[in-house]
């Protein structure tokens, strides 16, 4: 009998686990804390990764977002887009977001930066010490090249180059090269569809008759295309 009892209680399965639930490995407490830990490890790494994931992926479309914003800037239609499939994984995202897409968006804003620059016209405040005239005589230069001179020279001896004057003599004519209202609407218009034309951006103020910048550009446009006999004053002679 007591041989029966005794090979019962070999054959009892040590690790019958009560309710089904999964074995902690033998040893005691102590080992199983070390067991708890480690899966603890391992899903705090997983929980990293997959955030790490996200960021990339989040930081790939913000450098295709401002790539196409800096081409937007430079009026190109064309979108430019990841190819149909990618990223096919995390560390293809984050190959493709500092590796691909981070330099091309510098590479865009650079290129976006200097189409400003040589495209998109600034006016100037008349102001003391601004010296309003002689920056849009600069600005003008992008669009009517060569032009800097008689730009100053006639205004030297019609309105100067300060502030804004009318004519002493009440004749109607005003500004840096005394327009007439008429005089300036026409030259700058024509002055504005070439600009249009060729891809130039000039601010609305521009239009006044009282802009330094529209009155520079009405006047390289006169000049350039052979008007400058309708100025009467000793520096306008091209």
């Amino acid at each position: 009998m007591t041989s029966l009892i005794f090979t019962s209680l070999i054959a009892l399965p040590a690790s019958a686990p009560a309710g089904g639930q999964p074995d902690l490995p033998q040893g005691g407490d102590a080992h199983g804390r070390t067991y708890r830990s480690t899966l603890g490890d391992e899903a705090t790494r997983l929980r990293v990764t997959r955030r790490a994931c996200v960021d990339h992926r989040r930081g790939l479309a913000f450098y295709v977002r401002r790539a196409n914003d800096h081409r937007a800037r430079m009026r190109l239609d064309r979108t430019l887009a990841l190819s149909e499939g990618r990223p096919r994984s995390c560390p293809d995202a984050r190959w493709l977001a500092t590796g691909v897409w981070r330099p091309r968006a510098r590479k865009w804003r650079t290129a976006a930066e200097r189409w400003v620059a040589a495209r998109v016209l600034r006016d100037f405040e008349v102001r003391p010490g601004n010296r309003a005239w002689l920056r849009a005589v600069d600005e003008a230069q992008k669009v009517f090249p060569g032009t800097a001179s008689w730009l100053l020279s006639c205004s030297a001896s019609e309105g100067g180059h300060g502030r804004w004057v009318p004519n002493s003599q009440g004749s109607g004519v005003g500004g840096w090269l005394q327009f007439y209202p008429s005089t300036f609407a026409r030259m700058y218009g024509a002055a504005s569809l070439e600009l249009a034309a060729r891809g130039f951006i000039v601010p609305g103020s521009a239009h006044s008759w009282y802009s330094p910048l529209g009155q520079a550009l009405a006047g390289a446009w006169g000049v350039t295309n052979g008007r400058s006999h309708e100025w009467v004053g000793s520096g306008c002679r091209a």
